[in-house]
């Protein structure tokens, strides 16, 4: 069968605008194929991923033997499980807050001196608001299948790994996969909870 196909004019037009208008409708969820997001785990229709995040280290202080030693340790980890995958975006900061308390210092101040210094503090916070998409956050995720009944113990076995070859492992509740996506997807840097306006299940 032919991917185009070619019709008589006004044939079946009703059914096309239906099909153009369904598939418009679908939600950035659907088409994502996301049905829930939990803490550490974003659900599919037939599998889960979950999510490990991991505090980077600075490798630019590191001599080359103990770089070397870095990568054979990931290397382990990667071995603990026939897939692993690994995901590295721009960090979110929200500094929105401490601009405010600091125009609210200014608003208050008197003193030449100390409003001079408030408004270096809110140069500098700019500055870091501008920048700070050079900041990285790094996940190792899981790929599972639902009716795996061991996924906890896979799961279990890639987190002991990290920690054996001391790795940092850090929270990564419901709210910090919804802002992951929302940088990785539209590259929104505010900080704010994603809002749940697809349905009210994500």
């Amino acid at each position: 069968m032919s991917f185009l196909t070619i019709q008589k004019k006004g044939e079946n037009t009703k059914v096309q605008k239906n099909k153009i208008k369904e598939q418009a409708s679908k939600t950035v969820q659907e088409l994502l194929d996301i049905t829930k997001i939990e803490d550490n785990i974003i659900n599919n229709t037939d599998y889960s991923k979950y999510y490990i995040k991991i505090a980077p280290k600075n490798i630019n202080i590191l001599t080359n033997e103990f770089l070397l030693n870095e990568i054979l340790n990931l290397k382990v980890v990667c071995n603990v499980v026939d897939r692993i995958e690994f995901l590295v975006v721009d960090k979110v900061e929200k500094l929105e807050d401490n601009k405010n308390y600091i125009n609210s210092l200014l608003n208050d101040s008197t003193e030449d001196v100390t409003r001079m210094l408030l408004e270096r503090d809110l140069q500098t916070l700019k500055q870091l608001e501008s920048q700070k998409g050079s900041s990285r956050e790094f996940y190792i995720i899981i790929p599972l299948k639902t009716e795996n009944p061991h996924s906890r113990q896979i799961v279990l076995n890639v987190q002991q790994a990290l920690q054996n070859k001391g790795f940092t492992i850090l929270n990564c509740e419901k709210k910090v996969l919804k802002n992951m996506l929302q940088v990785y997807l539209e590259r929104n840097f505010s900080g704010d909870i994603v809002k749940n306006f697809d349905i009210s299940g994500l």
